[in-house]
């Protein structure tokens, strides 16, 4: 899976030799490959904080939580994410569409659909919904593009 290199597309259809200068031109990469492996340079993922502070309830375990931003602009992001072995009860913050790169994770929503997902599995989650997030391997690490949208009054 591969994810543009932190160079927002605000023009419409805009050549790729532009897109690719423009990303040389600002220090960043004009492509990133995620690949399902363990080739991910884990210290490049900085820590994000007790799971309550995005969402979360630990409900079993004391599970860390890391991650690396490679494009944040207009309510979107998207990068690399670490969770290690434990049970967080999460409202999302954002709608997800995310690809398992190492480890495995059990999500149950709150219907009680209960799918593990491993090394190359892909999801998408909508912003709001709660979802049981059961890390069993020592570590998860997912690629993942996020859109916060506007909460409804």
């Amino acid at each position: 899976m591969s994810s543009c290199g932190g160079v927002p597309e605000q023009e419409s259809a805009p050549a790729a030799q532009t897109l690719a200068a423009r990303a040389a031109a600002l220090g960043a990469p004009s492509m990133l490959v995620y690949s399902p492996d363990d080739s991910i340079d884990q210290s490049t993922l900085a820590p994000l904080g007790a799971p309550e502070s995005l969402g979360g309830r630990v409900l079993q375990g004391s599970p860390t939580l890391s991650a690396r931003v490679d494009y944040n602009a207009g309510g979107m992001s998207a990068g690399i994410f670490k969770a290690t072995t434990g049970r967080i009860e999460i409202t999302f913050p954002f709608s997800e569409h995310a690809t398992i790169l190492v480890g495995e994770v059990t999500m149950t929503d709150e219907s009680g659909q209960s799918h593990t997902f491993k090394k190359g599995d892909s999801y998408f989650i909508r912003q709001g919904q709660v979802v049981l997030w059961d890390v069993r391997t020592p570590y998860v690490i997912k690629s993942f593009f996020n859109i916060t949208e506007p909460t409804q009054p």
